[in-house]
């Protein structure tokens, strides 16, 4: 049974040398491709909330939100941590171990998506829609559809198969706006949302039974199952707690402020989780398992590795946070329509922790990789209720106190997890600091210039929303071109090295 810290080595072949010479290239290529997923399938997720956002009511987006909600609630640990087992390990070719972790990953989701179904009417009446019963019925069974893609798609980043992954999710995302859409404008309301739902994660299932070489069989091995909850089991604790984290905000302002308020509130969530976390979780998707094959080729190595992805997933979260909080009026006017003007100031607060925990996620990957997952359970637990008393001590100032209340919350996590880190790797603070500090002041450049714009220019028309884009990317690029040189040519430098240069050869005679 691995152990927290120790690397799992099974008798299944191992990888060889000559890929871990090609780690930081798959990296690189891995988080290329999946930003490339990702701007595909969010693009298309934007597209049909535009669409969506002038059929529909605040109130049905706040029932689609509830409904989203209670889906992550019941799909908490709903695979045994199987999924994470399976990068962790590291093992090619689709074993026993495989088999088994499909088997216990599918008993799971089909009981708990029962229980989903029976514990419905109770969810509908916390939220205030007990007339909306059947659709947290049918958003249940979403788990059961989850539960029988996910074993392929963690064959998929367990092999780095990055670019393969882009075809399920993009599916996905294109069958849910398509759906969504369709049954909106046929009058279907708040169930053609969860129904879409439903229809991109089925389309994502199916795509995802096509293309891989696992051809699952019901088998069950109780040695292999008992080796793999060994890890799994605090992968699944890590899973449960971080779905509470994340999902914990809509269940509190549904249940005190009511569906209105969580309309608007998401609303002013959608475009930084799109842009900010959506990426961040792209990258971890990249990062955990890169992760762990590094840690298998040379643990040493972690502490470099991982002050490289915080400087850059933290160059990119923290100036794009500071752009669209500062341009948040001007967003919510140009994409959402004036109507959602109540959800610019909501967006302010939710875009800097959006940044912040998209800046602190590479080293929650560091400690899922090195086994230490236990830590981060430990840190979520103490998130928990500091996100519900937070809420619940903002509430009387309405949606947007509601909001900073998390932002704070989620700064003093994202601090905890660096120390946790730091003490694991052996890092110093300066160590930190100096990998944060290129973002930083990137940040600082991308507020000076849009916040110059909207300072100037009071018009909320795509114009000036443009005007204020350009003049905040001008700002960070100066700011990291002549203050953080260094870290602008290593970029630069690691940007060509994505795309590999092919040689020309001259060969005799042809």
């Amino acid at each position: 049974m691995p152990t927290e810290g120790s690397p799992v080595r099974t008798a299944d072949e191992q990888h060889g040398g000559e890929d871990r010479a090609n780690w930081g290239s798959s990296l690189r290529q891995g988080l290329v491709w999946s930003a490339a997923a990702f701007v595909a399938s969010k693009a298309l997720a934007l597209a049909a909330i535009v669409v969506l956002a002038r059929l529909l009511a605040p109130s049905e987006f706040g029932l689609l939100a509830a409904v989203v909600a209670y889906i992550a609630v019941i799909e908490l640990g709903s695979d045994l941590g199987m999924k994470a087992t399976i990068i962790y390990e590291q093992e090619r070719g689709v074993s026993s171990r495989i088999q088994t972790a499909f088997t216990l990953n599918l008993a799971l989701a089909a009981a708990l998506s029962m229980v989903g179904v029976a514990l419905a009417p109770l969810v509908a009446g916390f939220f205030g829609v007990a007339g909306h019963t059947d659709l947290f019925r049918l958003g249940a069974l979403n788990l059961l559809l989850t539960g029988l893609g996910n074993t392929h798609d963690a064959l998929l980043l367990r092999d780095m198969s990055f670019i393969l992954r882009i075809r399920p999710q993009v599916v996905r995302d294109l069958v849910r706006g398509v759906v969504a859409i369709a049954l909106a404008v046929a009058g279907f309301g708040a169930a053609a949302l969860v129904i879409g739902h439903l229809a991109g994660t089925a389309a994502w299932c199916a795509v995802q039974w096509i293309m891989s070489p696992l051809r699952p069989r019901l088998q069950f091995d109780r040695a292999i199952a008992r080796s793999m909850i060994g890890y799994g089991r605090a992968s699944a604790m890590l899973e449960v707690l971080a779905a509470l984290t994340s999902r914990i905000d809509v269940l509190v302002i549904g249940g005190l402020l009511g569906s209105l308020a969580l309309g608007v509130y998401t609303i002013a969530f959608r475009l930084p989780d799109m842009l900010i976390a959506s990426v961040a979780y792209t990258a971890t998707v990249v990062a955990f398992p890169a992760l762990a094959r590094k840690r298998d080729e040379d643990r040493g190595s972690l502490a470099g590795a991982t002050l490289q992805l915080l400087r850059y997933q933290a160059l990119y979260a923290l100036p794009l946070g500071a752009a669209v909080a500062t341009l948040s009026v001007p967003l919510i006017n140009v994409l959402f329509s004036p109507t959602w003007q109540a959800a610019a100031p909501v967006m302010v607060p939710i875009a800097i922790a959006a940044a912040v925990r998209a800046s602190v996620f590479p080293l929650g990957d560091t400690l899922k990789a090195a086994g230490r997952q236990g830590t981060l359970v430990r840190i979520n637990l103490l998130a928990i209720p500091a996100l519900i008393g937070g809420c619940v001590l903002a509430q009387d100032d309405g949606i947007t106190a509601v909001a900073w209340a998390i932002a704070i919350v989620i700064a003093i996590v994202g601090s905890l997890q660096t120390g946790a880190v730091r003490q694991l790797l052996g890092l110093s603070w300066q160590q930190l600091g100096a990998a944060l500090l290129p973002a930083l002041t990137t940040a600082l450049g991308v507020l000076a210039g849009s916040g110059a714009v909207r300072l100037l220019w009071d018009s909320l028309d795509v114009t000036a929303l443009l005007a204020g884009a350009v003049a905040g990317a001008a700002g960070g690029f100066v700011a990291l071109r002549w203050l953080a040189t260094a870290t602008y040519v290593d970029l630069t430098r690691q940007l060509r090295g994505v795309v590999p240069r092919r040689r020309i050869r001259a060969v005799a005679g042809s």
